[in-house]
């Protein structure tokens, strides 16, 4: 998975105005972005009061716009801390699925993020504080569905060492909201 690479004081603004596009090419180059062409997605970061939306067009061209923008393919709602712990690699692999363009541009992934609608709202678990990461699919609130576990599980999750109804069947994964999103969702996280 191509990570962003950032030193550990880098602060929100620098990291989508600066290492993003400075690194978007490198991070990309040799990976097979064909399910891209001719495609504008717009994945899009709430961190505290700040918005920023990586529009990629093509799969080669990014544009980081400041401020979001309308029913972006994906939202990502986070506190300034996790979204730097994420990023800095302090918690390595809690949102490295949703910042890798690579990722996106896999064609049923992809397929699969234009056809989910609704929200997802995660509350991680890491030692006695809970860490809220919302995502918004397709810029529709409705359906939703809450999800609770622990941090390390939600990372083996996205690292792919186990599967969320594995987790669900040992009781480490809680639930509540609409069904239909939620196995909608085993394909995107």
């Amino acid at each position: 998975m191509a990570k962003f690479q950032v030193p550990s004081d880098v602060n929100v603004n620098d990291f989508f105005e600066k290492y993003v596009p400075d690194q978007f090419k490198d991070i990309t180059a040799g990976a097979n972005l064909s399910s891209l062409a001719g495609k504008e997605v717009n994945l899009q970061f709430n961190v505290n009061d700040q918005k920023f939306c990586l529009n990629i067009k093509d799969g080669t061209n990014l544009n980081v716009v400041k401020g979001g923008v309308e029913k972006p393919l994906l939202t990502l709602s986070l506190t300034e801390q996790a979204f730097l712990d994420a990023v800095t690699g302090k918690v390595s692999g809690m949102i490295d699925r949703f910042t890798d363009p690579v990722e996106i541009a896999d064609p049923m992934r992809l397929k699969n993020l234009m056809d989910t609608k609704g929200t997802l709202n995660l509350n991680l678990k890491q030692d006695a504080n809970t860490i809220p990461v919302t995502m918004i699919f397709n810029g529709e609130t409705k359906p939703s569905v809450d999800i609770s576990l622990d941090l390390q599980d939600w990372i083996a999750m996205q690292n792919k060492q186990t599967t969320g109804q594995n987790l669900f069947m040992n009781g480490k994964l809680k639930f509540n909201g609409d069904m239909v999103l939620l196995m909608k969702l085993q394909t995107l996280i």
